[in-house]
């Protein structure tokens, strides 16, 4: 579908890095289920959330409460 591009592979997720959609962009090779995060929603203000969210799958308090942290 796409020939021989070699498309970058994130499996375990994270920022990407390169050009951006009006210079060409990244080709990437994503699979069914994966979410995709616009630009101007990554900033200081939530990059540690995003990344919390990537590394245990769920929200900060979610996994608190899950370990009995809150009393």
């Amino acid at each position: 579908m796409f020939g021989n591009k070699n498309f970058k592979k994130y499996p375990g997720g994270g920022a990407l890095e390169g050009e951006s959609h009006a210079q060409g962009g990244i080709p990437i090779e994503a699979e069914g289920g994966e979410f995709i995060i616009k630009k101007d929603s990554v900033n200081p203000a939530t990059l540690s959330m995003i990344e919390y969210i990537n590394e245990h799958g769920d929200l900060p308090m979610m996994d608190a409460r899950d370990r009995n942290e809150i009393i």
